[in-house]
């Protein structure tokens, strides 16, 4: 351009860039490469287990089986008498816990998984990612076979066989059929034992004269209202007893609370409204217990001795915790599940010392009232309930009246049956055929039916295995401990949560909040959901088996499959932990070494964070292992 010539603008008619606006420019620039490199780093480091990292562990399982022979093989022939003191110790490790009172099996889980994590170690030098995630899962592993009781049913040790199919009741005494008399119904009010007022259904034969027999019902879990019982009631007065149907004691009664001595105290002021009635012979007033109600009952009939008769229908019998074992194991071995979640019945019914001493109630032992018993006993069952023990109960009740010289003891099963004594699986619709007419025939024909041919009668029981009770779990998986780690453990993640967030708002002023170096704050992340992940897929599945358990259905893609997605994720959880630590391990390393970059890597309420994350996943998985997601050892 010639001299003395103005520059010519520039296209568009703008300005020359201002420098300040091209520093902000390239500064931008810088920012956005930067933003790009840290995304490039974090898909090259993911917090979940990496397409390396799983091509590496299946290179680990290959190799490891020839590496771990050749170990041994090179220890033996070239280092024997290493190899001998290593066998001392582990015979010196295991007398040390057979002194310490440790079974055969659990010396031999611990042995076992002792030598296989050194031996993992040993030849993981190379993969130790792999390694270390196989240590953490025999640990835990480890840690859910040792802290609680196993499912180990015992197969039932003889069987009850009905000597026919028919279940008429025999004897030589005529009675009235069922629907023979008109029946009256009347609203009367009976006092329990503390004084309070409770409603009853008053059900009276028109017509049948005086002396008629009557029957009190006691009240199992799911009945409470004066309505209950309404076939069994209404054919027991039109075949002519006076029948009486309190309103369910409350009192102490609860999920976690009940006194069956008291609830007896309150059943016994209906016997005695029954024996004080007009037109009702006093000396024949039983008692009708159904399911739950069979405890009260037979503390009644153990403590009363005017009690005329009791009949049990499917009670029990076996104390609740016992029963609840069973009918746990019935329905999920009916439904198809894994063996470890029959073991989450023991370990939930095997922890005892529970806070405040709730569930006391499920080792409530009637036996000793059992063997007081003076009155006949009819027991009757659905073989489709498997919620109870056939042929355990009436076995134990036949033992208990022997103890006191009675044989007066009468059973019938009811083909097809369920708990309520009806048919399908529903508790409305009538009673299942014969249950009306042989529960009339045997009250109204008392005392003569009371050991009339045949004894047991009606379809072939089927109990497969016993009831028994759990072990106990060890202290450390006690129910106090148990729930502290259930409470605690998510506790401390929403801590480390909150902590984080509140570590953020010096931001809002413009400051630095609160760091975790990366990657340690995003696999800190990724290890708190993972871990409650888990959870929610464990308990998802535990509901949807309980789901089809109670519907009597089953369906393996969710009985198996939701079991395995929710111990792959329990694995991955277990895999982050595992990096999180390493990396953590590996940082600490370089600032103890004077390789960071400067300033401290880690802040103290940082460390406050990371440590409740950690402690919370911790207990968290710990907790799985011992809800049987890890796989139990043999």
């Amino acid at each position: 351009m010639p001299r003395g010539t103005a520059p010519m603008p520039r296209a568009g008619g703008g300005r020359p860039p201002h420098p300040q606006d091209e520093a902000q420019a390239r500064e931008r620039l810088r920012a956005r490469r930067a933003r790009r490199r840290r995304r490039r780093r974090r898909r090259a480091d993911p917090a979940h287990p990496s397409g390396p990292e799983i091509r590496s562990a299946w290179r680990w399982l290959r190799v490891f089986p020839i590496r771990a022979w050749r170990l041994l093989a090179r220890l033996w022939r070239q280092e024997p008498m290493r190899l001998g003191v290593m066998v001392l110790g582990i015979a010196a490790v295991a007398s040390v816990l057979a002194l310490m009172g440790t079974g055969t099996a659990e010396i031999r889980q611990i042995l076992s998984t002792l030598a296989l994590g050194a031996l993992v170690l040993a030849v993981s030098s190379d993969h130790r990612t792999v390694g270390a995630v196989v240590i953490a899962v025999l640990t835990l592993s480890l840690v859910g076979t040792l802290a609680g009781p196993r499912w180990s049913p015992a197969r039932a040790p003889e069987a009850l066989v009905p000597e026919t199919a028919d279940t008429a009741i025999g004897g030589a005494v005529a009675t009235a059929a069922v629907g023979t008399y008109e029946v009256a119904v009347e609203r009367v009010s009976v006092t329990q034992a503390d004084g309070e007022v409770v409603p009853a259904l008053l059900r009276r034969p028109v017509g049948a004269g005086r002396d008629t027999p009557g029957v009190v019902f006691l009240h199992g879990a799911g009945t409470q209202t004066i309505e209950g019982f309404a076939e069994q009631a209404s054919a027991l007065a039109s075949a002519g007893a006076t029948t009486l149907v309190p309103s369910k004691p409350m009192e102490d009664y609860s999920l976690t609370e009940r006194d069956y001595t008291a609830m007896a105290a309150d059943y016994a002021r209906s016997v005695a409204y029954l024996r004080a009635l007009d037109g009702v012979d006093p000396g024949r007033v039983g008692l009708y217990a159904e399911s739950e109600g069979g405890y009260p009952g037979v503390i009644l009939a153990g403590t009363d001795p005017d009690i005329a008769f009791l009949v049990l229908a499917s009670a029990p019998v076996v104390a609740l915790r016992e029963q609840a074992a069973f009918a746990a194991g019935s329905y999920l071995r009916r439904v198809g599940v894994p063996d470890a979640l029959l073991t989450l019945v023991a370990r939930l019914l095997g922890a005892r010392r529970l806070p405040g001493g709730a569930f006391a109630y499920a080792d409530f032992d009637a036996r000793p009232y059992e063997e007081r018993m003076t009155a006949p006993v009819l027991m009757i069952y659905g073989t489709g309930d498997s919620s109870m023990p056939l042929v355990q109960g009436p076995a134990r009740i036949r033992a208990s009246l022997g103890a006191g010289g009675d044989d007066r003891l009468t059973v019938r099963y009811y083909r097809g049956a369920n708990h309520g004594l009806k048919l399908g699986n529903s508790t409305d619709g009538p009673l299942a055929p014969g249950v009306a007419r042989d529960l009339a025939r045997w009250v109204l024909g008392l005392p003569e039916t009371a050991g009339a041919a045949p004894h047991v009668a009606g379809a072939t029981p089927v109990q497969d295995f016993w009831a028994r009770s759990p072990g106990r779990a060890r202290w450390y998986a006690s129910g106090d401990l148990m729930l502290t780690g259930l409470v605690g453990g998510p506790a401390l993640l929403a801590a480390a949560g909150l902590g984080w967030g509140i570590g953020q708002l010096p931001r809002l002023r413009g400051r630095r909040g609160l760091h975790l170096p990366d990657p340690v704050g995003r696999w800190s992340a990724a290890l708190g959901l993972s871990v409650i992940a888990s959870w929610v897929l464990y308990l998802a599945y535990v509901l949807m088996v309980a789901r089809l358990a109670t519907s009597y259905s089953s369906n393996w893609l969710i009985s198996y499959g939701g079991w395995l997605a929710a111990q792959l994720m329990a694995l991955v959880a277990v895999v982050i932990l595992v990096k999180l630590v390493g990396r953590i391990w590996l940082m600490r390393g370089h600032h103890r070494r004077g390789r960071h970059e400067g300033g401290r890597w880690l802040t103290a309420p940082s460390a406050l964070v990371l440590l409740c994350v950690l402690a919370g996943a911790g207990v968290l998985l710990v907790a799985l292992a011992y809800w049987g997601l890890f796989p139990m050892l043999l």
